[in-house]
């Protein structure tokens, strides 16, 4: 597995550029995009062993990607109550800094010992997610991920042989308007007073981060997007984040910018205006093994989405204070044991067998032309 993950990387590394936007020319890099605009999810490649880790995340920055969001899972941290240990996240830390790569964590998780109990009317599942019964308790956690990891934080500080490349954005939980992400049953104050307590212990470790409230995806699961923007800022929410994350799924690209467009339009009417629109998830499926569904494409489709995106979304940035867009996903993934199959496990730029489909080049070849050298 490892050696078809080098071959088919090294062969997207040293050929895939030159055909990069061959047929059309690209615009002059843009200078002003917002630093880590082009980023990509990569769960997969955190349990990776240690070489397959390192191949992916040298292979992501070589195809443009800056920021790389990615989990850091309370539960992982605070086994033991009031004990936190970070020896599973410092070695991916590590790597992805040697990779050059900025690391956007999402906050989230729940240990048992800490999580809520269910409401009345919650629907709860076998994958459900709860919120903290304290949300002192979450700051704790938050408190230790910023000083561990963030600007001056002890990671660097015990690594000085490693270029620091500390995290400056931080994710406060995610999708919390799906029942799955909050214990059954959204609650859009109930998140702003997590918000709230997030911001403040983000703030105070690191009075320059960047707080972006939890990835919000359109989904007939849970609350309507649009609904649960204003239900924030109806909860008090101005003021406490500076960066409105949306997961604008859409069969089309206008589609997604024209979601994330009208997240941050509530913002304006909110009297927030100030805060930008970062799209920390978004993509489209494809490959013979996909199952069918509204963003389930063909390979030459999802190149073509995936390249427009970034283009358009670039041309755009200044008008609509884009922050970001974070693609999911670098790699396709099985489903977990017990689970099932489903087109959100297809959006990769890679294949399972680690070969490259046509979106890879697309991507790259959008980075390229967007961002400056």
């Amino acid at each position: 597995m490892r050696r078809r993950l080098v071959t088919a990387f090294a062969a997207f590394t040293l050929a895939g550029f030159a055909a990069c936007g061959a047929d059309t020319p690209d615009p002059a890099p843009a200078q002003t995009l917002p630093e880590g605009f082009v980023g990509i999810t990569a769960a997969e490649v955190f349990a990776a062993n240690a070489g397959a880790r390192r191949q992916a995340l040298d292979a992501q920055y070589a195809a443009g990607a800056r920021s790389l969001r990615q989990w850091i899972n309370w539960t992982e941290i605070e086994r033991t109550r009031g004990k936190f240990d970070f020896r599973l996240y410092d070695a991916f830390m590590a790597d992805a800094a040697r990779a050059k790569l900025r690391v956007v964590p999402i906050l989230f998780g729940m240990p048992a010992f800490h999580a809520a109990k269910a409401r009345k009317g919650a629907k709860v599942t076998a994958v459900t997610t709860f919120p903290p019964k304290t949300n002192a308790s979450f700051a704790r956690y938050v408190t230790a991920v910023v000083k561990r990891y963030g600007r001056n934080g002890t990671f660097w500080k015990a690594n000085p042989g490693l270029t620091a490349v500390p995290i400056e954005s931080y994710q406060v939980w995610n999708e919390p308007n799906l029942p799955q992400y909050w214990g059954g049953k959204p609650d859009a104050r109930a998140y702003v007073r997590l918000l709230k307590t997030g911001a403040r212990a983000i703030r105070k470790a690191d009075p320059q981060a960047e707080v972006l409230a939890g990835g919000l995806p359109e989904s007939k699961q849970g609350v309507p997007l649009l609904r649960f923007v204003r239900q924030m800022y109806a909860a008090g929410a101005k003021g406490s984040f500076d960066t409105l994350a949306v997961h604008p799924y859409a069969k089309t690209v206008a589609g997604v910018l024209d979601g994330a467009k009208k997240a941050h339009q509530v913002s304006v009417q909110a009297g927030d205006g100030d805060v930008a629109v970062w799209i920390t998830e978004v993509g489209w499926a494809a490959g013979p093994r996909a199952p069918g569904s509204a963003f389930t494409v063909t390979e030459v489709q999802q190149a073509k989405l995936v390249g427009d995106l970034y283009r358009q979304g670039a041309a755009q940035a200044e008008s609509m204070k884009l922050r970001g867009i974070i693609y999911y996903a670098w790699r396709d993934v099985p489903p977990f044991p017990g689970g099932k199959d489903f087109w959100g496990l297809h959006t990769g730029l890679v294949k399972r067998n680690n070969s490259v489909k046509p979106a890879l080049t697309a991507y790259a070849a959008a980075a390229k032309a967007i961002q400056a050298p």
